[in-house]
């Protein structure tokens, strides 16, 4: 009885849906550094609200450590990312000279402010 018992207690650390790391609290702007970023979502939001970087190619690493499913979707640039709960996607999207806007596409996400913009200079 004390193994299941014990079992079961180690088993409740696992029910967080993160990942153990939480996401900074949310700032206005990030600046790319290296040619990549790493942009993390909780709950319903994201943790930047400005993306600042050069043209070209841009990794993007997306941090899930809220408990429900995300997604980082730069609209006009077929480029979306997807993660559960805990989870990280990345990928590396070439973008030219100008403003993209990025959200999150599950239904009501963006709505709720999980909506933000990428400035290419």
């Amino acid at each position: 009885m004390f193994v299941v018992v014990a079992l079961a207690f180690a088993g409740l650390g696992a029910c967080g849906g993160g990942s153990g790391a939480k996401c900074p609290a949310k700032v206005d702007a990030k600046t790319v550094t290296g040619g990549a970023i790493t942009v993390c979502a909780s709950d319903i939001k994201f943790d930047v609200a400005t993306i600042k970087a050069q043209p070209g190619p841009l990794k993007v690493t997306l941090e899930n450590d809220g408990a429900i499913y995300h997604t980082f979707r730069i609209v006009d640039a077929n480029f979306e990312l997807k993660a559960n709960g805990g989870k990280t996607d990345s990928g590396t999207v070439t973008l030219s000279k100008g403003t993209y806007d990025f959200d999150c596409t599950v239904s009501g996400h963006a709505a709720a402010g999980m909506k933000g913009k990428i400035e290419v200079g």
